[in-house]
């Protein structure tokens, strides 16, 4: 199946692209350009733009050169961040300690995803919420569940990697956390209380988010074109973890 790019709003197109599991399963991944109130655009995430799809891309932003910032959004997903600062010389690239690591010769800016001078520097565009009760970047290498969910404000689209997720098989109901919470909860009291009070803020800010859009799977979840409203989603994606955090609870503590 070949990439390709999904209008979501007269500001925002998303990016379904490939992905294989262990080189076989294509679980697909995505990117997003954003239209910034100075005129500019964002590209969210990493993916190496091919065929169609980079040339409606490149068509809208006179060859990339309007594209001004690559943001970084999960510490995990590296694959493509090499490729597209080569495609992208003149960007400036955030990201967190791991991207910088990972790929210490590009044009970084000093400015971390997980810091609140970055959630200032973009706060005309963007709104950035990660979860509390885990950590950003796991000490164990398969946990992926903690990123930066990006609010883009013109668009009313939330932009989220793994943190939650879509499952094609569960149709609009599939909306839910990264199965990986029960290993991403830090082991200490009140992990999963300030986990679900995190989730709780996040559906009410909900109410006035019209689209979400999601890595891993080559289709956009239904909620992308649903609005206005995705407060429902939200919190029918806690309650199905409520298992999870009342285990965390039990064994460590309110």
């Amino acid at each position: 199946m070949s990439d390709r790019i999904v209008p979501i709003a007269d500001s925002f197109w998303n990016v379904r692209g490939s992905f294989k599991l262990n080189g076989r399963v294509d679980i697909g991944t995505q990117c997003s350009l954003a239209r910034l109130a100075d005129g500019s655009y964002a590209l969210l995430d990493a993916y190496t733009l091919e065929g169609d799809v980079k040339d409606r891309i490149f068509a809208r932003t006179h060859d990339g050169r309007d594209i001004s910032a690559v943001l970084h959004l999960h510490p995990f997903h590296t694959t493509h961040v090499a490729p597209v600062a080569a495609q992208l010389p003149h960007a400036v690239h955030y990201g967190s300690a791991r991207h910088r690591s990972r790929e210490p010769g590009l044009r970084w800016s000093p400015l971390s995803v997980d810091t609140e001078a970055f959630r200032e520097y973009f706060a005309a565009d963007f709104e950035f919420w990660m979860p509390r009760g885990v950590p950003f970047i796991s000490d164990d290498p398969r946990v992926h569940f903690s990123s930066v969910l990006a609010i883009h404000r013109d668009s009313r689209t939330l932009h989220v990697d793994d943190t939650l997720g879509w499952n094609p098989i569960l149709g609009f109901r599939g909306v839910g956390f990264h199965p990986t919470l029960a290993l991403a909860l830090e082991g200490r009291p009140g992990a999963a209380s300030e986990f679900r009070e995190w989730a709780k803020e996040l559906a009410i800010r909900a109410r006035t988010i019209d689209h979400i859009v999601t890595a891993h799977s080559r289709t956009l979840p239904p909620a992308a074109r649903r609005g206005p409203g995705l407060e429902p989603t939200v919190r029918r994606a806690l309650k199905w973890v409520e298992p999870v955090l009342a285990f965390h609870t039990r064994r460590w503590g309110k």
